[in-house]
């Protein structure tokens, strides 16, 4: 069984935000009762000195099977982003998540994740979740 977990974490000291701390995070995950899995979650705060996202990766992947992972963060002056994917395979499953998360220097922090599982022959199951703060 392969595991592969990745964290990618950072914060950024901007000067000149204003308004009170912001946040928002999202999750999402695929069914573990196959052979295959894939999760990501991702967060966001801004405050008025400063900005930060937080990001997750798991993927595993039974006998056969390969699972990679990637969290990266990017800054500029005006936003902080992250992006976390996940993605699980075997010969009859597969298994992918994504979350990313963008914080604002205005205050605006948005995080949004998906995950989608398919099994041979089967119709795929998707889950989304989306959060918003700030503005």
């Amino acid at each position: 069984m392969k595991l592969l977990p990745s964290i990618a974490a950072a914060t950024l000291i901007l000067s000149g935000a204003a308004g009170a701390q912001q946040t928002a995070q999202s999750s999402s995950g695929t069914p573990t009762t196959g052979d295959v899995s894939a999760a990501t979650s991702g967060s966001g705060t801004s405050t008025p000195d400063s900005v930060q996202v937080d990001g997750t990766a798991d993927a595993t992947a039974g006998a056969g099977g390969t699972a990679t992972t990637d969290s990266t963060a990017k800054f500029n002056n005006n936003m902080a982003r992250q992006r976390s994917v996940a993605t699980a395979r075997d010969d009859d499953e597969r298994a992918r998540s994504r979350t990313s998360t963008h914080v604002k220097k205005d205050g605006e922090v948005r995080s949004r994740s998906m995950s989608i599982y398919k099994e041979r022959g089967e119709k795929p199951v998707i889950d989304r979740e989306s959060n918003v703060s700030g503005r």
